[in-house]
């Protein structure tokens, strides 16, 4: 194989929104230093993506979509030898819809279901021009161009990148009636594929036809690929294939279901002066923070992310009268700095609790602080409900700050337990909802204890962290491999 087309909703840094952003902007780079020629499509938002100022108009095109004809312009441009291709339409990707998710409030996926199924259709004709070896697509959004490219009998290999099961974009029959990919459902072969394996929801699944038509599908890590063939145990917030898993199932046991492991984006190699560094600006940086508080020298825990669900319900959660985050900073030796936004219902939570005296608390999103709270803090918490890979983890770990997770997907992957040779982090998890949250408990008491009755063990935990390194460059040699397949 010679030539990938890489195709992709986000793209950091012309229009990044989350984690699928952070990886095509990195991963399509260290394919390219492998030998594959790589085409990166994307497309051109209104105000938002700021492409590249080499950037040229290659070519228009129409596209029949929806009753009507679009107008698709494509600009080509070359960001440190990759090719790119911005694909700028006014209707789908402009005005109201210049982000690239909109997350509709009334029909969850409406709008970002029919504009993605925008972006798929004016894929096509591209692929037909430029006649890549293979098409790979990120997460549901693409379902319906792996779709069409199988209908169509298009003769590229056909690659799917799940980066989160729980977007499937599900939408109900009667909301897409008269809408292009609606179609498919008229097709004995596809239409099948196309609805969701609850019948009771009576609904379409776009990330179900992607799984289903393409030749091959990878996780962004070999955990989270076992995970998500597994049934759901909401008993123990544990999500599993959240309605997918016979067809996750079915696909690893066919050999089209692998994992393949996030790389991550570092400042420079890790090195003994490195670390020596990386400890002294740790030790300023955590007196900086720490006078925020009235025992500066407790053991400093750091939360920087989103208070969404996944991310924040476990330190919601009532365990013997109060909350698993109470029961944190209840327990002596503990300060606790949290930078973090989301759901007004987690950042009403934590304003509740901004009179505690060993509770630095900031409700805004500040990349400085970030910066801070994860090198200054001993250990970083992140005790997600699931993970398909993350990649805040391997920063911290980077920075000399040991991570306390929940041994789920990627950052069972990433994290070694203390307690083992070469351990870099804590972690828990539970065979039920009350184990779950005790170990929780039990992980934070030990790294407390870790801290200030083994100081050498500590520091050697801390060490071993800041030499983890999880590359690119490993992770584009699995991509290859499994092109080859």
């Amino acid at each position: 194989m010679e030539h990938l087309f890489y195709i992709t909703p986000e793209i950091k840094p012309f229009s990044q929104s989350g984690g699928i952003g952070d990886v095509a902007g990195e991963l399509p780079w260290a394919l390219q230093e492998r030998g594959l020629r790589v085409t990166v499509v994307t497309p051109l938002y209104g105000t938002i993506n700021r492409a590249p100022e080499a950037c040229k108009l290659s070519g228009t095109y129409l596209v029949p979509f929806q009753g009507r004809l679009e107008r698709v312009e494509s600009f080509a441009a070359e960001v440190s030898g990759v090719a790119i291709r911005f694909l700028r339409n006014e209707t789908y990707f402009e005005n109201g819809y210049s982000v690239p998710y909109v997350h509709s409030d009334a029909i969850p996926f409406y709008d970002d279901a029919l504009r993605f199924s925008f972006l798929s259709r004016a894929c096509l004709p591209l692929i037909r021009d430029l006649e890549p070896d293979a098409v790979q697509a990120n997460d549901w959004g693409l379902g319906p161009l792996l779709g069409w490219m199988a209908q169509q009998c298009l003769p590229q290999k056909r690659i799917l990148t799940v980066h989160n099961l729980a977007y499937q974009g599900t939408i109900g029959e009667e909301v897409i009636r008269g809408w292009d990919v609606a179609g498919l459902l008229e097709d004995e072969r596809f239409g099948p594929l196309l609805r969701d394996p609850r019948p009771e929801w009576r609904s379409l699944n776009l990330l179900r036809l992607g799984l289903e038509t393409a030749h091959a599908v990878n996780t962004v890590s070999p955990t989270y690929c076992r995970e998500i063939t597994r049934p759901p145990e909401p008993e123990r917030f544990f999500p599993g294939g959240q309605g997918l898993e016979e067809t996750t199932s079915r696909l690893l046991n066919a050999g089209r279901l692998t994992g393949i492991l996030n790389g991550c984006r570092y400042n420079g190699k890790p090195s003994f002066d490195g670390l020596k560094r990386t400890l002294e600006r740790k030790a300023a940086t955590k007196s900086r923070l720490s006078r925020a508080f009235p025992q500066p020298e407790n053991l400093l825990l750091g939360f920087v992310g989103r208070a969404v669900e996944q991310k924040f319900r476990l330190l919601t959660e009532p365990l013997r009268g109060r909350s698993v985050l109470e029961h944190i900073l209840d327990m002596e030796g503990v300060n606790l700095a949290v930078l973090a936004t989301g759901l007004p219902e987690y950042e009403r939570f934590l304003s509740g609790l901004a009179e505690r005296r060993n509770l630095f608390l900031q409700l805004a999103f500040d990349p400085g602080q970030a910066e801070a709270i994860s090198l200054g803090s001993d250990v970083f918490l992140m005790p997600s409900l699931f993970e398909p890979c993350g990649l805040t983890q391997m920063r911290s770990m980077s920075l000399a700050t040991p991570p306390l997770v929940r041994w789920t997907g990627g950052l069972a992957d990433t994290v070694l337990p203390h307690d083992r040779e070469g351990g870099t982090g804590f972690g828990f998890d539970g065979p039920s909802r009350e184990a779950l949250l005790e170990n929780l408990l039990a992980a934070v008491r030990e790294a407390v204890r870790l801290y200030f009755e083994a100081p050498q063990a500590f520091l050697d935990l801390q060490s071993n962290a800041y030499w983890q390194r999880f590359t690119w460059s490993a992770a584009a040699k699995e991509y290859l491999s499994l092109y080859q397949t």
